[in-house]
């Protein structure tokens, strides 16, 4: 049997450190299990909320917690800290991986460590390293939100996606569950997608130039937080609020705000917190030779000024700190 000791907090980068409270846990031996969480990137507030999940979790089972994340969701962001985080070996590592094969050789580095891995959100090329992944049915989130959009804009016009990036399993599914879905309305025509490099001003800028050519724009399809901020700003500066009329997926305090003041109609808006939750009790359960689900699919719900302070609504509302 392993005794739970006290812990210190722990600081390093975005680090939130839960600490067990003493007395003693099933199947432990000297020390609490160490659970590290690899964000997909630094201060979103996506992100953060899963963490918070995390951390609360982490705390109700003893478990020594925190988070690191890098400045931007890329390979090059992500891979040295998750080489980082594998040297300081952790028991576990929850990670929301870039997609793709860039990120196999690290994860597959933990995984021949001994550590247990957990995909959060997103997925590596090789789900077969992880113990369990946790995410939303994103692809159903796009079509939702093509829904969603169609019906807004009357069921006509012109409408685009500015997507994130490509090679982001999250948000590539969710473009490619919108662009699946407004085939279905021929009334609207398409006009492709754009690319942010999740970054809000390039959205910004981007958006500028496909409304500069297309003055009766009707909607717009905004995949994650930083395309959802800049789109909101493009409009703005358009002065075309209310007019083209903008779905997003996630929140963040300005998209909240910009939802209020009539700038953005409509969110598709996920459950990150119960994300958190769920792959601390996958990884613990990994940890003491227990069953683990191999999927788990999280709701989303659609969030609008006239439902917002719902509280089945409100509940779903990302984090930006953890308290």
């Amino acid at each position: 049997m392993r005794k739970i000791s006290l812990c210190a907090p722990v600081v390093a980068l975005a680090v939130l450190t839960g600490c067990s409270g003493g007395g003693e846990a099933p199947d432990a031996a000297d020390r609490p299990y160490k659970i590290t969480y690899v964000q997909g990137m630094a201060g979103n507030p996506f992100f953060t909320s899963l963490t918070c999940g995390a951390q609360a979790r982490a705390k109700e089972k003893g478990v020594v917690f925190d988070a690191q994340g890098g400045k931007d969701y890329s390979p090059q962001s992500q891979t040295p800290i998750l080489n980082g985080v594998i040297a300081q070996k952790p028991d576990a590592i929850v990670i929301s991986p870039m997609a793709g094969e860039a990120m196999v050789p690290a994860l597959s580095k933990a995984k021949a460590a001994g550590i247990k891995l957990v995909f959060a959100d997103s997925v590596a090329a090789d789900e077969s390293l992880a113990v369990s992944q946790i995410a939303s049915d994103n692809q159903a989130g796009g079509a939702l939100a093509a829904k969603t959009l169609a019906e807004l804009i009357g069921d006509k016009g012109k409408v685009m996606v500015m997507g994130a990036k490509p090679g982001i399993s999250t948000t590539d599914a969710r473009q490619r569950g919108f662009e699946e879905e407004i085939k279905k309305h021929p009334g609207i025509t398409y006009l492709g997608s754009q690319y942010s490099d999740s970054q809000p001003a390039t959205a910004t800028s981007k958006f500028g130039a496909v409304l500069a050519a297309n003055s009766d724009l009707a909607g717009v399809f905004a995949v994650s937080t930083q395309e959802v901020e800049g789109v909101a700003t493009g409009v703005q500066n358009a002065e075309k609020s209310g007019k083209v009329r903008i779905v997003g997926f996630d929140t963040s305090d300005p998209i909240l705000d910009d939802v209020r003041n009539g700038v953005v109609q409509s969110l598709v808006v996920q459950q990150p917190l119960q994300m958190g939750v769920d792959a601390v009790d996958q990884a613990v359960a990994a940890l003491k030779g227990e069953s683990t689900t191999a999927k788990i699919s999280t709701p989303f719900v659609v969030l609008t000024k006239d439902n917002m302070a719902q509280p089945d609504i409100a509940k779903f509302i990302y984090k930006t700190t953890c308290e």
